[in-house]
């Protein structure tokens, strides 16, 4: 019974001691055989702990091997193989990502599975985590509707531009028809078309044949029974002139 109470006290006293030293190494160090060793930084590994002689030895990663944090280990790690598709490649500080071909979404964290994305347009896929393992995340997908704000903004947009094109359109057609009725006003208020055509027939007895005088009764007769406006009035005048030239 002594012996073990002395065992735990002196296993106790080493922990204590070994806490407080240690507690004096910086943050990059880590106390080893008796003083604060160098870690080794990202992209390299440790190959000789440091003495009372020499710092702490590391060399840089070998080809397809990475490290991506402070370390003292003794070799660095493989890199992922990806099956499908890179999304990124390995370098000596970072692990490769993989990714999957179009169409398809990754069915774990390190992507060594792909599933089809049965998604359609306006939706999205959601991501749940199963942690299966320390290493090892699975995923599974449910799909969802796109962000209301988002389909809100494409309608508002579409609304501004077809309210623009309703107000262009009204002021077009105002302006138009303001601009028709000036000429209407106009119009009614020189009688132009019925004096001009009353003027023409009188003086047609000298210089119009039967066929010519004809033409321009029938025009003046069409003009009063039908409502016309000052254009085509105008056009019909134009006619009459080259008849008589």
């Amino acid at each position: 019974m002594i012996s073990l109470r002395i065992s735990l006290a002196v296993i106790s006293a080493l922990s204590f001691w070994t806490i407080v030293h240690a507690a004096g190494c910086e943050e990059l160090q880590r106390w080893v055989d008796g003083r604060c060793c160098d870690k080794c930084p990202p992209g390299t590994y440790m190959k000789n702990h440091c003495t009372e002689e020499q710092p702490t030895v590391c060399r840089p990663c070998k080809e397809g091997f990475y490290s991506d944090q402070y370390n003292m280990f003794d070799r660095c790690e493989e890199c992922r193989s990806c099956l499908y598709e890179y999304a990124e490649k390995c370098q000596k500080t970072t692990n490769a990502n993989c990714s999957c071909h179009n169409g398809f979404l990754c069915s774990n964290n390190v992507c060594s599975e792909c599933q089809e994305n049965k998604c359609v347009t306006g939706e999205k896929p959601k991501k749940t985590e199963i942690v299966l393992d320390a290493k090892m995340i699975k995923y599974t997908y449910q799909c969802e509707l796109l962000k209301e704000e988002r389909r809100d903004g494409v309608d508002y947009i579409h609304v501004i531009l077809g309210i623009g094109f309703v107000l262009v359109s009204l002021t077009l057609l105002v302006f138009l028809s303001y601009a028709c009725m000036n000429n209407l006003k106009k119009y009614r208020a020189h009688n132009y078309p019925k004096e001009f055509l009353t003027v023409s027939i009188n003086t047609s007895d000298s210089r119009l044949s039967k066929e010519e005088s004809g033409s321009v009764l029938i025009m003046q007769d069409e003009s009063k029974n039908n409502s016309i406006g000052p254009l085509c009035l105008e056009e019909v005048g134009l006619q009459f002139i080259q008849s008589v030239d």
